[in-house]
């Protein structure tokens, strides 16, 4: 067996990362600029990990705590231009649903690692802190509602050279969010060669058509230096899987005119993306090194929203609106009137947009500073933008005159990061020195959110009317107001939010025998918004033989809670069409007067105690097996509330206390820390590499087995039976894969079974839960290299083209559903594609 101390001969000498983080070893010579990156190899070709450690000589089989390695060309050769698709397959532990008209969720996809929302999984870029999405989900999905994470999209696939997955607590090294683990994306480092890709793909079904081009060229920067160019370019058509509404087709039979076939859509959206990305380093010195890497992203999509029956009473349970109403133009008895009959008499579903603008740029220095004493200071600043648009509808409030397309509003989040970090190796007499870092950070976070134009939430002038043709002088008549389906953000939502936060952090870890290893971590951070947090970690791993080894961690996380989620707002205004009087409702910010009249308090941290253990068996070359047990559990999670209605003496209050409009609200939520939960469960990893026929073979199976329970449920939600129900069985406990790929001198083949068990969609009540059978997907490819340049692949995703259970409520037929739509296999059916690589 190979030493650490003889991969040390090799490797870079000390490491050091972003603030409680590992980044790659600092350079001593000009040409280990490719050793610091994913390209980095013990002499026994395994690959080093940087995540989760600050040691440089470290494999995923030898780390303290569970880590995946994910290559390139295992994020390359699929069937999805979507890097959460891709992740879904690959990451047994982690969840990623399709989203159809569920608002921001659509384009801003969230995830979900180990059953717990994406902001407790931390996403870094080549060990760098990846800034969050600007979209706080608001859709009506307990385990993901107010989490506001980074959007995955925005990494292209070619520019991944190597993606760590830590299946561990990490607060300690990371700080805020990693409670669920840690995402790694190491970018590709190559200063030579170039690679194009092509690929066409659809769905059997014959639609959803997808375009995918992409490119990746590694250019020398100097003797010392590269640069490293990665694009794409996605286009992506849309699908439909439904029936048609049953209220829509009675009109069709009816003989209504303009009636949308379908009704309401449910499938992909309609979707076009751009991205780069940029990696960089360059050795100024022996000693110091300058990186930097960045990127820029454009994406816009359409999605469908619920259909709008055109009538004043709908003979289904949804939607029970009265924008169909008739409407007087006039006071005069028998005069003029008004009707969106008129403009869609066989009513409408209206068409939401989102454009997504994503930047970000780091750049830092790393080297020696004295002797072994190794330092990396940098910067890093992240921005994301979203802006809504929606079509294909109107305020109703402004009759005839309203447009029928609006902007209605832009979120955008920015971060700003400075770092600080130290290493040194001390020599105490064990088997080798042990490495003692440490190091600051300060970093601000800003959430803003611009109003929409003033007719995309205008309570216009016919939201409450006097009815002239009754002999009720006080009886009227009146329209919704905002833009049917996204109401625009309005004053009131709109604004600028900030918090900075400084954190100091110590680390310890090495090898105290040749088969004892340890470390030890801790992290003070203070928030300008709610205060400090210190947590801590202890991890340890011993090697019994070659083959043989056991491994386990303790430590404490926490969760901050963003600006975006301290802020976000949702409300609604209108007239009441019956009394002519206003009223808002809606989510308020907690700190709003309105939610403190109902006990709400400023969101606090959500905190976390971690423990993991597992064994790591190596019996043969070439074959490793890895099992994990897990216990997190999280307590002051962040919840939204039930709704609160105001009362007469209540809404007199706030006026008398001076809150302007607080007399309009009727009923409110607010997002509160509201529950505690423990997420435990098994991971299992099996690997075995073994050559065949002119190339080499592998064989991998992965098993995740997860529990959520709630074990606190405060008065805030204590009553929602849907959300307490959906945080436990929403996703599935049971997820895993069993893979097999070949790679021969010209054929490569590749198939992948993977397992999604049984989960739960809850109602209201037990007539509305329908549970979904545990299903089968299996992906497939086959690849020829023609010549030394060029191969072609031809695959398909599900291939045995199954679908989840089909629906059986009555409340969701109702809606056209075909198929359990939040299904983690997603509903759209087999796609097949074919795709030609170019190297250079």
């Amino acid at each position: 067996m190979v030493t650490r101390n003889a991969r040390k001969a090799i490797l870079a000498t000390a490491s050091v990362g972003t603030l409680g983080l590992a980044t790659p070893g600092v350079a001593q010579q000009a040409d280990s600029i490719q050793a610091e990156q994913p390209g980095a190899t013990t002499d026994e070709g395994d690959a080093i990990i940087v995540t989760g450690t600050r040691r440089n000589d470290l494999t995923a089989a030898e780390s303290s705590i569970p880590i995946d390695i994910i290559s390139s060309a295992e994020l390359l050769n699929q069937g999805s231009s979507d890097v959460n698709d891709i992740l879904r397959q690959q990451v047994p532990a982690l969840n990623v649903q399709r989203f159809t008209s569920n608002d921001g969720s659509v384009f801003t996809r969230p995830y979900s690692l180990r059953g717990l929302p994406p902001d407790q999984t931390l996403v870094l870029v080549n060990g760098k802190r990846r800034h969050r999405g600007a979209t706080v989900q608001l859709s009506n999905i307990p385990y993901i509602r107010g989490s506001q994470g980074p959007d995955l999209a925005t990494i292209p696939s070619i520019a991944i050279g190597q993606l760590e997955v830590l299946r561990d607590g990490a607060s300690a090294n990371y700080g805020s969010d990693a409670i669920a683990g840690v995402l790694n994306f190491r970018l590709r480092d190559d200063r030579d060669g170039a690679t194009i890709i092509a690929r066409y793909g659809q769905f059997y079904e014959g639609d959803g058509e997808d375009y995918l081009l992409q490119g990746n060229i590694g250019l020398p920067f100097t003797a010392g230096g590269f640069v490293n160019i990665s694009g794409e370019y996605t286009n992506s058509a849309i699908t439909s899987r439904q029936n048609q509404r049953p209220d829509a087709q009675a009109l069709i039979d009816a003989g209504v005119q303009g009636v949308p076939v379908p009704a309401q859509r449910t499938g992909n959206p309609d979707a076009e993306a751009a991205r780069l990305f940029v990696n960089a380093g360059l050795d100024l010195t022996d000693t110091m090194k300058f990186y930097a890497f960045g990127n820029y992203s454009w994406s816009a999509g359409t999605t469908a929203f619920f259909y709008r029956y055109p009538g004043t009473n709908p003979p289904f349970a949804f939607p029970t609106n009265s924008l169909f109403n008739s409407v007087p133009l006039t006071q005069t008895p028998g005069g003029p009137r008004f009707s969106f009959r008129t403009l869609f008499p066989g009513g409408f579903s209206p068409d939401f947009h989102a454009t997504i603008r994503d930047a970000s740029l780091v750049g830092g220095l790393r080297g020696n500073l004295v002797g072994d004493l190794t330092y990396d200071v940098s910067a890093s600043h992240g921005r994301n933008n979203v802006v809504y648009r929606i079509s294909n509808t109107v305020n109703p409030s402004l009759g005839p005159n309203s447009p029928t397309e609006f902007r209605t509003g832009e979120l955008e989040q920015r971060e700003l990061n400075f770092n600080l970090d130290l290493a040194y190796p001390i020599e105490v007499g064990f088997a080798e020195p042990l490495n003692l870092a440490g190091g600051l950070e300060w970093r601000r976070e800003t959430w803003e959110v611009t109003p929409g134009e003033l007719a995309s939430y205008q309570v216009g002038p016919f939201a409450s009317v006097l009815e002239p043709d009754t002999p009720d002088p006080t009886d009227r008549v009146g329209l919704p107001a905002g833009s049917s389906g996204f109401p625009g953000l309005g004053p009131s939502q709109a604004g600028t939010f900030s918090r900075s936060n400084w954190a100091a952090y110590t680390a310890l870890e090495g090898d105290i025998t040749d088969w004892l290893s340890f470390g030890l971590a801790g992290r003070f951070e203070d928030f300008s918004d709610f205060g400090s947090k210190l947590t801590w970690k202890v991890n340890a791993r011993a090697e019994f033989s070659d083959a043989i080894a056991v491994r386990g961690s303790v430590n404490t996380g926490f969760r901050a809670p963003t600006p975006g989620q301290s802020n976000v707002s949702s409300t609604f205004a209108n007239i009441n069409a019956l009394t002519g009087q206003p009223f808002i409702t809606g989510i308020v910010a907690p700190t709003n007067p309105v939610a403190l009249l109902f006990g709400a308090q400023p969101l606090r941290p959500e905190e976390s105690f971690n423990i993991a253990a597992g064994v790591v068996l190596t019996p043969a070359n070439r074959l490793t097996f890895t099992i994990d047990y897990f216990n997190i559990k999280v307590e002051d999670r962040i919840g939204l509330s039930g709704g609160f209605t105001l009362t007469q003496a209540q809404r007199d209050q706030l006026v008398a206390a001076g809150i302007q409009g607080g007399g309009d609200f009727t009923t409110i939520q607010f997002f509160g820390n509201a529950f505690d939960s423990r997420s435990q469960g098994v991971d299992a990893v099996l690997t075995y590499g073994f050559n065949l026929l002119d190339g080499s073979a592998t064989i991998s199976a992965n098993a995740n087995y997860t529990k959520t329970q709630v074990t606190r449920a405060g008065p805030l939600i204590t009553g929602d039976r849907e959300r307490l129900l959906e945080l436990e069985d929403f996703v599935p406990d049971w997820k895993g894969n069993l893979a097999f790929d070949y790679k021969g001198d010209r054929l490569g083949f590749s198939t992948t079974a993977s397992y999604y068990g049984k989960w739960t969609d809850f109602g209201p009540n037990l007539a509305n839960d329908q549970t979904g059978s545990a299903e089968i997907l299996v992906d497939a490819e086959v690849s020829y290299r023609f010549t030394d340049v060029f191969s072609l692949a031809v695959g398909g995703s599900n291939i045995f083209d199954n679908y989840p259970d089909r629906e059986i409520r009555a409340s969701q037929l109702i809606n056209g559903f075909k198929y359990l739509r939040f299904s983690p296999i997603g509903f759209n059916g087999g796609f097949w594609y074919v795709r030609g690589t170019a190297t250079f």
